[in-house]
């Protein structure tokens, strides 16, 4: 069954910066990542990857390259791990973990509770956390 967590980061945290972080933690602990953007954002997740943080690297690429963190706008239907970041609703099948990144706007976190309950109404039991 799929494991989905929600993030909140610290205020002022972006929800791009903070699905950044998330990568970046899964791809430390060995796990094949996917970020599903939207079209329009696909490159300035790319750069963002790259800038995000001094003291980490991400190995990234484009969905169908040979990277442990893909980026792409159509999401595979199975892998390890999926941060979506497009507003539509992401699959519940075909991945072990899903992990949402809720910025700190309030138009967001109300977009992150309609997620949440999406996940309950497909038998799933989210779980959100708050980080520093």
């Amino acid at each position: 069954m799929t494991r989905v967590d929600f993030y909140l980061g610290a205020s002022g945290t972006s929800r791009d910066a903070l699905a950044c972080r998330l990568a970046d933690t899964a791809y430390r602990h060995g796990h094949a990542v996917f970020v599903w953007v939207p079209e329009e954002q696909l490159m300035h997740f790319d750069a963002l990857l790259w800038t995000f943080s001094d003291n980490s690297f991400v190995p990234h690429g484009f969905a169908g390259s040979d990277e442990p963190v893909l980026i792409g706008t159509t999401v595979p239907t199975q892998g390890e791990v999926l941060i979506p970041l497009a507003t539509d609703l992401p699959p519940v099948a075909g991945f072990m973990r899903i992990l949402e990144a809720i910025g700190d706007s309030p138009t967001e976190k109300d977009k992150s509770r309609e997620r949440f309950r999406y996940y309950r109404q497909q038998g799933l039991n989210p779980t959100a956390h708050t980080l520093s």
